[in-house]
């Protein structure tokens, strides 16, 4: 991001301000952009890299807490089964 400071000014002149106002206007704002702060293509390469790892771990994370999730399940059904049905056959051997 290239700032023209000259076509600033001039830009500033043709809205009334003195040439004086306009060159000390564009002197500063010149001087107050931080082009260290400015997002390269690079680093924008380098944060959809990053933003695709996130997502793979995200996705892996997401199956196994699924997997996780349905053995929990299945076991606490299971389990669930085998107490009533434990608590049914106390009761009928009590006849």
């Amino acid at each position: 991001m290239k700032f023209n400071s000259l076509k600033y000014s001039k830009k500033l002149r043709l809205a009334g301000f003195t040439e004086n106002q306009s060159e000390i206007l564009a002197e500063g704002f010149h001087e107050h952009i931080s082009y260290q702060e400015v997002a390269k293509k690079s680093d924008l390469v380098q944060l959809d890299k990053k933003i695709d790892v996130v997502e793979i771990r995200l996705e892996k994370s997401i199956s196994d807490l699924g997997t996780k999730l349905t053995t929990f399940i299945c076991a606490s059904s299971f389990s669930v089964m085998t107490i009533l049905l434990a608590f049914m056959m106390f009761l009928h051997s009590g006849k």
